[in-house]
């Protein structure tokens, strides 16, 4: 208990400050009677002397000595009967005591000193019992919070609502992860200020807080950082030896006591077991995220109701397009533990980037390659700039849609993929046809597949074909094409329009007309 509140207790209440009035914060852990020299060796810190003044220096150095030495011990204070054997405490006694912060009180003589004895040590074991109490609340709810699994939210409210404090839970990077705001009660329940992270991260108190086991009270210097300063007291969230976090609590007055740091304390072993179940949940759910994609892309997915059921609530839907993206790392294979390390690091960048515009990271590794399944739609060029993998590639694949096509997508990749460059962005429509001029026969395959697949095996499409044949022969000239079609130059329109579909050019510019050219060269020479 504190001397202040000593003071508040029958019978010190008749008591009178003489001395260091401001300075009775102090806390008292014993109160002892001694009435004899060399006092001081009977004496510890904490300690309320109570004495008679029988053997009190009455004048001279001895007087202010005694005080020094009572201060030095770390005495609490100083309660003198009077007037029996001394009418006061000596002047010298005095200018010392203020000198030292060194609370001294006069009681009557009347007042026994074991009704002072017996009133304080009740009262001391009175608050050691409510700190029992509040020790072994704050227990039980902190470890509810461990046990409930709810979130690091449920940390900080817990932790601030039993110290009645304003709470924050910082990730490593400083990242805010949860907070409670306590009601504002004058300096008692100070807001955080701003960019208090940063503030102690400049002025060296994360640094203190980092090679600490125990909580931390630091108080911001002055900063640009922060326009009001507070002290804040802190625990760092650790798993073992690594460095998962930080507990913030902004304290205000009075002061926290030691049952409240120990309190902040267990708040940071459970935020340490919430961030690594997180971490847990997290990585379970990316491993059976990179199972899915792996599956689509590699054409094994099992295609079952209830697969299809976990793919969608994973994030993929068979009724949307998508692109596969895939970057090759600057990496060689296998992997070196580094390598290993470089390709997570760039994974996370990537699922991080893709959640900022909305989408679910749709990721799978594969050696030194990293596949994210992509909606059609989504802006590659500007996911390309903001991973910023300077010595890597990235290929993307055309739009598909389903099962099958997640399969085609993949094989497209894997095609293409063997000849992107370091550095660049390579996307499959672009990259197939300067493949087909250079007399690469698979991509002629693909090519010709991409342009005729459908007409090919359908029956009711065989006039596409006839009109693609038909508008190449006549350098696209539509009436001379329509007549050798004996089809009105309208339904030659038409057509050219369906052909435009299904083919995927731009029949309207040269180069989609010159493609189409070529492919039914292509096509013609590829029948028996």
């Amino acid at each position: 208990m504190r001397f202040d509140e000593a003071l508040q207790l029958p019978p010190l209440n008749r008591g009178v400050v003489v001395s260091a009035d401001a300075h009775l914060n102090q806390e008292i852990s014993w109160v002892q009677v001694v009435d004899h020299p060399d006092i001081e060796a009977w004496v510890e810190k904490g300690h309320l002397l109570l004495s008679t003044g029988y053997s009190w220096p009455k004048t001279g150095a001895a007087a202010a000595v005694i005080i020094e030495k009572l201060a030095a011990k770390g005495v609490a204070g100083v309660v003198l009967a009077v007037p029996h054997f001394v009418e006061h405490f000596p002047a010298e006694s005095i200018e010392a005591a203020n000198q030292h912060g060194f609370p001294l009180i006069e009681v009557p003589w009347e007042v026994p000193f074991s009704e002072i004895t017996q009133c304080v040590h009740r009262e001391l074991l009175s608050q050691q019992s409510r700190s029992l109490e509040r020790s072994d609340q704050i227990h039980r709810q902190l470890t509810e919070a461990a046990v409930s699994g709810d979130g690091l939210q449920d940390v900080a409210q817990v932790l601030g609502g039993v110290l009645d404090r304003s709470v924050q839970i910082y990730s490593i990077q400083g990242t805010l992860l949860a907070d409670f705001i306590a009601s504002p009660c004058g300096t008692h329940n100070p807001p955080f200020a701003s960019s208090v992270f940063l503030a102690l991260s400049a002025g060296g108190g994360i640094k203190v807080m980092d090679s600490q086991t125990r909580a931390v009270r630091w108080h911001p210097r002055p900063s640009r950082l922060a326009t009001k300063t507070q002290s804040v007291v802190g625990s760092v969230v650790r798993s073992r030896t690594e460095r998962l976090g930080y507990v913030l609590v902004a304290e205000g007055n009075p002061p926290l006591n030691e049952i409240d740091l120990r309190a902040i304390e267990h708040a940071a072993t459970v935020a340490a077991l919430q961030i690594s179940h997180q971490r847990e949940l997290s990585a379970q759910e990316t491993r059976m995220g990179h199972a899915l994609v792996a599956s689509l892309i590699e054409g094994q997915f099992d295609a079952k109701p209830n697969t299809l059921e976990r793919s969608r609530l994973a994030g993929w839907d068979d009724e949307i397009e998508y692109r596969l993206a895939s970057i090759l790392m600057d990496e060689p294979n296998p992997l070196s533990n580094e390598g290993f390390r470089r390709r997570e690091a760039l994974a996370l960048a990537l699922s991080r980037v893709i959640q900022i515009k909305g989408a679910t990271p749709l990721i799978s590794l594969s050696a030194n390659q990293i596949h994210a399944l992509l909606p059609e739609g989504f802006d590659f060029q500007w996911l390309w700039t903001e991973i910023a993998a300077k010595k890597a590639a990235m290929g993307v694949s055309q739009a598909h849609r389903g099962v099958e096509g997640m399969h085609m997508a993949g094989k497209e990749i894997m095609d293409l993929m063997a000849h992107v460059r370091p550095g660049r962005i390579h996307y499959f429509d672009e990259a197939i046809f300067p493949r087909v001029l250079a007399g690469d026969p698979k991509a002629r395959k693909m090519f010709i597949d991409k342009l005729f697949g459908r007409v090919g095996t359908d029956k009711r499409s065989q006039h596409l074909l006839d009109t693609a044949m038909a508008l190449a022969d006549e350098g696209f000239n539509l009436q001379r094409a329509a007549d050798r079609l004996n089809v009105h130059i309208s339904t030659l329109r038409y057509r050219l329009g369906k052909l435009a579909e299904v083919t995927g050019l731009d029949l309207d510019t040269v180069e989609g007309r010159f493609r189409l050219q070529y492919g039914v060269r292509l096509y013609l020479a590829e029948q028996p």
